[in-house]
């Protein structure tokens, strides 16, 4: 690999890092000339980084140029969870060896999980979900859709311990009893169809600074 390849990677791993954490509001523009500044790098592997998360539908290309993160709106997110919901009803009906699947992150049942934490404990465990499907395109879409939501799922407090929530899912899913995951999930993703609009205006507030970071350029 080229070093401006090897630059590149780096510059795309912590863009994304960036994004999946919160680090950016919806709508946000990513300047590649400040995004080069605070790298350290010339403009070349930003614009690289950023071309390779449009591909990964977390970036957009601004209708003028230059790249925009997606804006959150209720029906943004409800398309996302209902996607979400049909990929992993897709993986419930063809796992196998699903009772293998290691038991959940103990700090889910105590409640002492933050929204963050309860955030990458589920990105995690529907990735080992999609790893017992004999598809191995479900891994593959299960885990872009769950980057898609990542900043959704920082903001799912409005849903009552769902730390929780998350580890009842995870057992029942560990337990091998497919009828039981299915209804399981349905609930799961229901709960969120049902309180999407509130998820989404949570997550836009929660990333705004107290001057609309919308506006700000990075």
């Amino acid at each position: 690999m080229s070093p401006d390849a090897l630059v590149a990677d780096r510059v795309h791993r912590e863009i994304k890092q960036r994004i999946l954490a919160g680090k950016y509001a919806s709508g946000t523009s990513l300047t590649v000339q400040s995004l080069a500044d605070i790298f350290g790098t010339s403009i070349s592997p930003v614009r690289d980084a950023l071309n390779r998360l449009v591909g990964e539908r977390l970036v957009e290309i601004q209708p003028a140029g230059g790249f925009m993160l997606p804006e959150i709106t209720s029906a943004r997110a409800y398309n996302l969870y209902s996607l979400h919901a049909d990929l992993v009803r897709m993986v419930v009906k063809v796992m196998a060896g699903i009772d293998t699947l290691e038991p959940p992150p103990s700090y889910l049942s105590d409640q002492t999980a933050d929204g963050p934490a309860v955030a990458a404990a589920t990105s995690q465990f529907f990735a080992l979900l999609a790893g017992f499907s004999p598809n191995r395109e479900h891994l593959g879409a299960i885990v872009q859709t769950g980057e898609r939501l990542a900043l959704l799922r920082l903001h799912e407090g409005s849903i009552a311990k769902h730390g929780g929530e998350l580890a009842g899912l995870w057992n029942v899913t560990r337990s091998g009893n497919r009828n039981a995951t299915r209804i399981a999930m349905w609930h799961y993703h229901r709960r969120r169809l049902l309180r999407v609009e509130g998820i989404s205006i949570a997550t836009t507030r929660g990333l705004i600074e107290p001057k609309d970071s919308r506006n700000r350029r990075f």
